[in-house]
């Protein structure tokens, strides 16, 4: 087979069929991904930091090619042959198995919005798409959007081009949110599952070939993917921010990767390695992307995108989203549903004078960086002091709980009742934003020992372990004011940090 090379600076040389690449060059949704960062408003705090979704795209699907070669020839083989008949890939080669969670990996993410995570989560309430699947807690907006892009027949024939059904990719790549949908359907929503026929190719699976199944879209959506893999080690490179970035062995972790039954599993020589990994991942989520600067600016980013999508220039910009959450975008949707678009937009709201009060000071900060907007503390010393170690522990922990448990609408909630309260407390209509961090440090890795035995790393790992200490103590939530304001109205910093902490105190122990 002849192949085409592109040069990336995380893993070296990625590695293309030809017939991959042109269909690449036909591919308008990964295309797309060249004019959506990575990491949103990252590059406000590190600079460098201008990575986009498109290159993580193809550093996925590179890792999810190393994965599922390294671990798909200890498949039994009756089993495999039976999955792949009963999921239509009538092929004798396993390497048409491999191309589809090639294909998974490189179109995991088509689904982002402008400005990724940023606003992830934010345009079906104000864009009001059709599907249900947005209002019924099965994925994340990107994820449901990927899916519902997946569903048309333009992606179908698109496909096509390399040999692979849409359905049996949309099954693979977002395997998690059909799963869901058809647990949704059969306790509570039964018409749920009608948009979705791919919950019909899970029937009819025997154990073996469900649990096979289940390793397989391990490699694109579980503990550590491809997908993580592949953010954390480009992030930190492109960052600059890791100091653990060198741990990573990619080639290791690789090859002490196994099949197991439902799930992936690593040798235990790999615990070094899943250590390292685990660390730099920390370091970039403490650094990077919980960076209160950082936090600062995606909330302000929030708040400018809500009132500038409400206004006649934005039109444009809202249709194509509308259609593209739909999943039938046109090419010119796909154009428009990016970062550029979005920027421009913003810059003819702010310059002519359409946004109004505080907003508009948070577009001046965005596109100029410039803010009297400070954070009530930084660091993990400041809020600690600020709050005290008990009360700060008992504060995170249920921050944690209610995100992992209701997810962004309870965050949403949350913070509007902080700003709401402290204002009041303050007896001023204040310029506040509050922002809430979130991180779990569970990797989702087991570690096969000498006698066979399985054991989450996070047990068998004391630095791992002591991760949880470290979260345990660091801020999950930002208060930012505006120091000009305070000092215009005679409102003493210290005494906006004491009521900051009556308001939390008050939140968190009328609801645990």
């Amino acid at each position: 087979m002849s192949w085409k090379e592109l040069r990336d600076p995380v893993h070296g040389w990625i590695r293309l069929s030809l017939d991959e690449a042109r269909f690449l060059d036909e591919d308008a949704y990964v295309q797309r991904l060249r004019r959506v960062l990575q990491d949103g408003l990252v590059h406000y705090v590190y600079p460098s930091a201008r990575g986009t979704r498109f290159e993580h795209s193809l550093g996925t699907m590179h890792l999810a090619s190393l994965m599922s070669e390294r671990v798909i020839g200890e498949a039994d083989g009756k089993t495999l042959r039976a999955l792949m008949d009963h999921l239509g890939i009538h092929d004798d080669n396993v390497r048409a198995l491999i191309e589809y969670i090639r294909m998974g990996g490189l179109h995991h993410d088509i689904g982002h919005p402008p400005l990724s995570h940023v606003l992830d989560g934010y345009l079906a309430p104000l864009v009001k798409p059709e599907p249900q699947l947005y209002f019924t807690g099965v994925g994340k907006e990107h994820e449901v959007a990927g899916f519902m892009l997946m569903g048309s027949g333009r992606f179908r024939n698109l496909v096509s081009m390399v040999g692979v059904d849409a359905g049996v990719l949309r099954l693979l790549t977002f395997y998690r949110l059909v799963k869901r949908v058809r647990l949704v359907s059969r306790y509570g929503n039964s018409a749920l599952s009608l948009g979705v026929p791919e919950v019909k190719l899970l029937e009819g699976l025997s154990d073996d070939e469900l649990m096979l199944l289940e390793s397989l879209v391990s490699i694109i959506s579980g503990g550590i993917d491809a997908d993580r893999l592949d953010y954390t080690l480009r992030d930190l490179y492109f960052t600059g921010a890791g100091s653990g970035s060198g741990a990573i062995d990619i080639a290791r972790l690789v090859n002490y990767l196994h099949l197991g039954k439902g799930m992936l599993v690593f040798d235990d020589k790999a615990k070094a390695f899943l250590e390292g990994y685990a660390l730099a991942r920390y370091n970039l989520y403490k650094w990077v992307y919980m960076h209160h600067k950082v936090l600062l600016f995606d909330e302000m980013m929030r708040e400018v995108f809500k009132q500038v999508v409400t206004l006649g220039i934005a039109s444009e910009l809202r249709e194509a989203a509308l259609r593209f959450l739909n999943g039938n975008p046109s090419e010119k949707d796909l154009d428009t549903y990016t970062d550029d678009q979005l920027n421009v937009t913003i810059g003819a709201a702010y310059h002519g004078e359409l946004l109004k009060g505080y907003v508009r000071e948070y577009a001046d900060s965005i596109m100029h960086r410039r803010t009297s907007m400070r954070a009530l503390w930084k660091r993990d010393e400041d809020y600690i002091t600020t709050l005290g170690l008990g009360n700060a522990i008992m504060l995170n922990r249920y921050i944690d709980e209610n995100l992992e448990g209701k997810g962004l609408g309870w965050a949403i909630e949350f913070r509007q009742s902080v700003a709401n309260e402290l204002r009041r407390a303050l007896n001023c209509d204040c310029r506040l934003l509050v922002s809430v961090a979130s991180f779990i440090n569970d990797i989702g890795a087991l570690i096969r020992n000498s006698d066979g035995n399985l054991m989450p790393i996070n047990e068998a790992s004391p630095l791992i372990k002591a991760i949880d200490n470290a979260w345990e103590q660091a801020p999950h939530i930002f208060i930012f004011v505006n120091s000009t304001e305070l000092k215009t109205k005679s409102i003493n910093p210290g005494k906006v940090k004491e009521e900051a902490v009556k308001v939390l105190t008050k939140l968190t122990l009328k609801n645990i």
